[in-house]
């Protein structure tokens, strides 16, 4: 092969590489809260083949969610879902409010879901979240998929 080819073929490679070296996540539902205006905000995540499949957001109390919640919830549900991550994902504009919350709790979530690989035993390890989660708030419910 050409040089020119190799330096083709690695810079397809390097384009095609943040997919496929992205870590999958353990498969689970995890829940985490962030502050809301009158009440915390419970965002819960469905993993299932290492990607998140569902998102939703309630306020903790129950209730009925404003026009501003919903509108945050399915905006910020459709785009880290899509991507997989907060990163690069901002509020949505009219429910800044309601989309902090959501992204601060997704913090937490994402924590929890951190997956680094089989350890030498063949058992899943994950990393401990860095911060411990505030008295009263949900816990993960995930448990390593069953092959």
């Amino acid at each position: 092969m050409s040089k020119k080819r190799i330096a083709l073929f690695l810079a397809l490679m390097l384009m095609a590489a943040p997919s496929a070296l992205a870590q999958p996540y353990q498969d689970g539902v995890y829940r985490d809260l962030g502050p809301g205006y009158k009440d915390e905000v419970v965002v819960t995540v469905t993993v299932r083949g290492g990607e998140m499949t569902e998102l939703t957001a309630e306020n903790r109390g129950g209730g009925e969610k404003s026009e501003y919640f919903v509108k945050a919830e399915e905006g910020l549900s459709k785009a880290i879902l899509e991507k997989q991550s907060i990163d690069g994902v901002d509020a949505v504009a009219g429910a800044t409010g309601t989309s902090d919350s959501i992204l601060t709790a997704m913090k937490g979530i994402l924590e929890q879901m951190a997956y680094t690989g089989p350890t030498e035993g063949g058992a899943m390890a994950t990393t401990a979240p860095e911060t411990t989660p505030a008295e009263g708030t949900p816990e993960a419910t995930a448990a390593p998929a069953q092959t």
